[in-house]
């Protein structure tokens, strides 16, 4: 699991303790658990403390915290950055074939969904969509812009799923599991692209050479709109009901 958070300590405090509420790493088998504090503070640390010893009495291993007061990884580097923390880790599968699950200080799992009762099941047909090829899977339904003329249903092991192609479908920084040996042989070479184009045209962001990783895909400055992987997204539930697992939930303003 790698989570990234920017000056967001109490949005990223209430963020952990939501996870942990509902037993998230233990459900998913999660093997290790990585925080990407962009501009880390003193309050970040404080927070970070205090998750830990939780962890501690709830019997938990702890969480790696990763970050400095001057580093501000876009997602496209934080990714890169767990998954090479991931071939590192003592339980890293020994091909190399890791899967991240990567998600932004600010989603919460709901509380009650047929979904959020339901994690342990949802993470194993993720393992089967992976073994089937499919090397990024958003845990949220399609976007509404996508073309519904152009997905198929490819279930896995008795879970819905919505699958199409990335030219099909925009990549957004919504809560996803990934392939690690998929990004960093596709993804990770533009995410360390030092060129300018890459900072794009944002006010700011050539300045403090920041790539907005989202828009990068969309516009064309990183392979991903013209390419054929396939995608799996959350498929609707039964009755056709929207599948709900994750929530935005901003503390800090």
């Amino acid at each position: 699991v790698g989570t990234l958070s920017y000056k967001s300590p109490l949005t990223l405090n209430v963020t952990l303790h939501n996870w942990l509420g509902h037993d998230l790493f233990r459900k998913i088998n999660a093997q290790g658990v990585f925080v990407q504090l962009n501009k880390r503070s003193e309050e970040d640390d404080a927070i970070l403390q205090e998750f830990q010893e939780t962890l501690l009495r709830n019997e938990q291993p702890p969480v790696n915290v990763m970050g400095s007061p001057e580093e501000n990884l876009n997602p496209g580097l934080a990714i890169s950055k767990f998954c090479r923390a991931a071939e590192a880790h003592p339980s890293s599968h020994p091909n190399g074939e890791n899967l991240l699950m990567f998600l932004e200080k600010d989603w919460n799992i709901y509380h009650g969904s047929h979904e959020s009762t339901h994690i342990e099941e949802i993470f194993h047909s993720i393992n089967g969509l992976v073994q089937r090829g499919v090397p990024y899977i958003r845990l949220k339904m399609p976007s509404k812009e996508s073309d519904q003329s152009k997905m198929w249903k490819c279930p896995s092991q008795g879970v819905p799923w919505v699958c199409t192609t990335a030219h099909q479908h925009r990549w957004s920084n919504t809560p996803m599991v990934v392939s690690c040996k998929w990004f960093l042989r596709y993804m990770e070479p533009y995410a360390l692209l030092e060129d300018p184009i890459m900072s794009g045209c944002r006010p700011g962001f050539q300045e403090n050479h920041y790539c907005d990783w989202e828009e990068a895909l969309q516009d064309g400055r990183v392979a991903w709109t013209n390419s054929q992987w396939v995608t799996a997204h959350l498929g609707p539930g039964k009755r056709g009901i929207r599948s709900r697992l994750f929530f935005h939930n901003e503390v800090d303003q």
